[in-house]
C-alpha cells in the first residue's frame, strides 16, 4: 500500500487527475488531501480484499490436499519409458543419445533417471 500511496502522490505532484473506468472517481475537481484520503481508502480496502483471498486459496488448497487432489502437471511419459531410459542410462548410453531416441528433452532424462534412482 506505501508504494502505491507513493506512486499517487507522485501523480498529484505532477497534477495528473485520476479517473476510474466506471467513472466513479474523478480527482480533477477534488482537493489534494481528499484525493490522499480516498486511494488511501481504496488501496487499504484492496489490500484487505488480497489478503482475505490469499487466506481463502490457501484454505481450499490445504482441503484439496487433505482429501488427495494431486497438484501439478500430469507426467508425458509413462512407467516403461522410465524404466526404458533408464535401462539405456546403465548400458553406458549418453542423456543426449537417450533423449533423441526416446523423444525427450536431456533435462527430462536427467530427470527420470533421477527419480528413478531416488526410488530405489
Amino acid at each position: 500500500m506505501v508504494e502505491m500511496l507513493v506512486q499517487v502522490n507522485a501523480l498529484i505532484e505532477r497534477n495528473v487527475a485520476i479517473k476510474t473506468l466506471d467513472k466513479r472517481l474523478d480527482t480533477a475537481a477534488m482537493p489534494e488531501e481528499l484525493v490522499k484520503l480516498v486511494v488511501g481508502v481504496m488501496g487499504y480496502a484492496a489490500e484487505m480484499e488480497l489478503k482475505s483471498l490469499r487466506k481463502r486459496t490457501s484454505e481450499g488448497r490445504e482441503l484439496a490436499k487433505n482429501r488427495g487432489v494431486k497438484f501439478g502437471r500430469k507426467r508425458q511419459y509413462t512407467e516403461a519409458m522410465a524404466a526404458a531410459v533408464l535401462e539405456m542410462r546403465q548400458k553406458g548410453e549418453g542423456y543426449g543419445t537417450i533423449a533423441s531416441s526416446m523423444g525427450m528433452t536431456t533435462s527430462k532424462v536427467r530427470r527420470i533417471i533421477q527419480q528413478m534412482e531416488g526410488e530405489r
